[in-house]
């Protein structure tokens, strides 16, 4: 990717023709110039070394020194750059680049890919791309949707930052983002994802939902959840609540830790006053441990314990003297 960006930079600080160096070449069908613009139409292909571009019609503007400042790829553009085995490619409706702000705008079903071995491993589609040339960030907005091995994520707003071996460095969603994974589904106002440690932080009104081996589910709502997928270890803190079966339990912070050896999640254990709600009993422990399989509880500190009787509806009625 940042390779792809610096040829759209190249390419317009070279006085417009044909040939504009060595290894960079350009054809259209046509091109006109106006002594502020020019205007490359019909079939327009942009050849660098690796790196090829195409527009039906770009659209080249100078700056108020009568420089190139900003250049306009309409009617679909798409840029493609393959070295090997590594390959990365965008495409939109509309690409526009301004050297002033070292920046490239994709618009109108943005699309972008970064393949390994000619298999995609991410595949960013958003109504807009914005491409940090000199940070190597994309900024995608509008209904963004993220393809990442076994990660799907869906956000209203999205930062990508790339290594400069093209690799995915971090990724931050913004705004009602859900995350799909594997069997897990991430809920959050905010999610940040490190891919060099594999570890989710996921904030703002946050929830998880795991489909365990058995089919049934565990919910996890709270403030703050943070999952690692080399432990399979997740932490969650901030009016925690899970729902398991019929075992409801909240608390201020609880933690999912696997089995030993299987590396399942099948423990969680919650700190700080909490509670736990089994049918109709009740208890409350300074610590309470939940295991899943085989499914049980034990609380420690303070116990307290309580049972609620609920009455059925010929009870009610009678003590009404219905």
């Amino acid at each position: 990717m940042k390779h792809l960006i610096i040829i759209f930079l190249i390419i317009l600080l070279m006085p417009a023709g044909v040939l504009l160096a060595e290894n960079i070449f350009i054809q259209a069908d046509k091109q006109t110039f106006d002594g502020e613009k020019t205007i490359f139409e019909g079939d327009v292909r942009v050849n660098y070394d690796d790196i090829s571009i195409k527009s039906p019609r770009t659209i080249v503007r100078n700056d108020k020194e009568g420089k190139p400042g900003a250049a306009t790829f309409v009617d679909g553009a798409y840029a493609l750059k393959e070295n090997g085995y590594s390959r990365s490619e965008v495409k939109a409706n509309i690409i526009n680049l301004s050297l002033l702000k070292n920046r490239i705008r994709a618009e109108g079903n943005a699309e972008s890919s970064v393949f390994e071995n000619q298999e995609p491993f991410v595949h960013i589609k958003a109504g807009s791309q914005v491409f940090d040339i000199k940070k190597n960030v994309i900024v995608a907005s509008e209904d963004v949707n993220i393809k990442y091995k076994e990660i799907l994520t869906n956000s209203e707003k999205a930062r990508i930052t790339i290594n400069e071996e093209g690799n995915l460095d971090k990724v931050e969603l913004l705004g009602n983002v859900k995350i799909d994974r594997e069997k897990s589904i991430i809920k959050a106002n905010e999610v940040f994802y490190n891919p060099n440690t594999d570890e989710m932080v996921a904030s703002g009104g946050a929830s998880s939902e795991t489909i365990l081996s058995d089919g049934t589910h565990v919910v996890i709502y709270a403030d703050f959840q943070q999952y690692d997928n080399s432990s399979r270890t997740l932490i969650t803190s901030g009016n925690v609540k899970i729902k398991y079966k019929d075992y409801i339990a909240s608390g201020p912070k609880a933690t999912f830790i696997p089995d030993e050896g299987t590396g399942v999640p099948n423990r969680i254990i919650f700190l700080g006053r909490s509670k736990i709600r089994e049918g109709e009993k009740y208890v409350e422990a300074d610590r309470i441990e939940l295991t899943l399989n085989p499914k049980n509880f034990t609380a420690e500190g303070n116990v307290e314990t309580r049972f609620t009787q609920v009455k059925s509806y010929k009870d009610v009625n009678k003590s009404k003297g219905l």
